[in-house]
């Protein structure tokens, strides 16, 4: 049976507000995005047009004729990659800031490294679309790949190494 003495055990004191900031945090954005910002569009709209248009002007420079029509980027009148909520990033910028959060820390060090971290991976994240686009056009075989596994296992890996240096010297304010 658990006691308190067999939790405290299991989860060391320093531990517990990390883990219960993290499922307050998971728990709040989880019914935010669900019932407020999902419902609205807001910020799905602006962050997919924003990397629509990130892909697009990163294609023209090595492509003359990029257009765009709703959510799809077209090189030279083909459609190469159409930009969905579910791949601008949101959920991972989310995810990486929330467990900025999880972590007592000063407020300029959490703003740096969300500024920081949100613009890695919108930058990632179009350079990607715009890599996939120039795939797609090819008929490259390995697009389903890129778009599903490599790309995943890059943007994630540089996520992981923000919060390796964002928890590798830690700046906590003490009472």
């Amino acid at each position: 049976r658990n006691t308190p003495n067999t939790i405290n055990k299991i989860l060391p004191a320093n531990i517990r507000p990390i883990i219960i900031r993290g499922i307050l945090l998971i728990l709040g954005w989880t019914l935010l995005y669900k019932y407020v910002l999902a419902p609205s569009g807001i910020p799905d709209n602006q962050l997919s047009k924003l990397v629509q248009e990130g892909t697009a002007i990163m294609l023209s420079w090595f492509y003359p004729n990029i257009t765009q029509l709703g959510t799809v980027v077209y090189i030279d009148g083909v459609a190469s990659v159409s930009i969905g909520h579910q791949c601008n990033g949101l959920e991972l910028a989310a995810l990486y800031i929330g467990f900025l959060l999880c972590f007592p820390t000063n407020l300029k060090k959490v703003l740096i490294y969300s500024i920081v971290g949100f613009l890695a991976i919108y930058i990632l994240n179009v350079i990607r679309c715009a890599v996939l686009a120039v795939m797609y056009i090819n008929h490259n075989d390995l697009t389903d790949f890129a778009h599903h596994y490599a790309f995943k296992l890059i943007i994630y890996a540089v996520v992981f190494y923000g919060w390796v240096l964002y928890t590798k010297n830690p700046s906590v304010k003490h009472a």
